[in-house]
């Protein structure tokens, strides 16, 4: 019998300048999806948005990945050229100023949720609760306050 064939690979990157490629087309699409991400978002286009969520995971995973590859060999990167280099440091900018500006309008977006669903939360509560109930701090309000004169006193219920 035959041995079973392998199930087939990723094609694996040969060269770092090919890895660093990878890399910047995948901050490239990062940088996409952030962009249509927060549109979606204020147009509560949910299923678009689940969908541009699971891409966006996806090529998170696989930028990780290739970073990964980076940082456990630190020599890939002297066998790049400069201008190359430079192209990635200007990706990586775009990306962290992309990461920002998603996470400003994300955090927004969410801020501004809460307090709606507070203030319709507190108009409910006004509106179920019942207006004429007694109130003891009002009572002692009422009646004057505490009193500085009147000592309190404590009664003592064990024999």
């Amino acid at each position: 019998m035959p041995p079973a064939a392998n199930p087939p690979m990723k094609p694996e990157i040969s060269s770092a300048a090919q890895l660093l490629a990878r890399i910047i087309a995948l901050i490239d699409a990062l940088v996409a999806v952030m962009d249509e991400e927060i549109p979606l978002v204020e147009q509560r286009q949910r299923a678009q948005h689940a969908e541009l969520l699971k891409r966006k995971q996806r090529l998170t995973l696989d930028y990780r990945a290739s970073l990964k590859t980076v940082v456990m060999d630190p020599n890939l990167l002297l066998q790049i050229p400069e201008d190359l280099r430079a192209k990635a440091r200007a990706a990586a900018d775009r990306l962290a100023e992309a990461s920002q500006r998603n996470a400003r309008a994300l955090r927004a977006i969410m801020t501004a949720s809460q307090r709606l669903v507070q203030a319709i939360v507190a108009i409910v509560r006004g509106e179920t609760l019942p207006k004429n109930t007694y109130n003891h701090a009002a009572a002692i309000k009422a009646s004057g306050g505490y009193s500085p004169i009147c000592k309190p006193v404590t009664v003592r219920r064990t024999v």
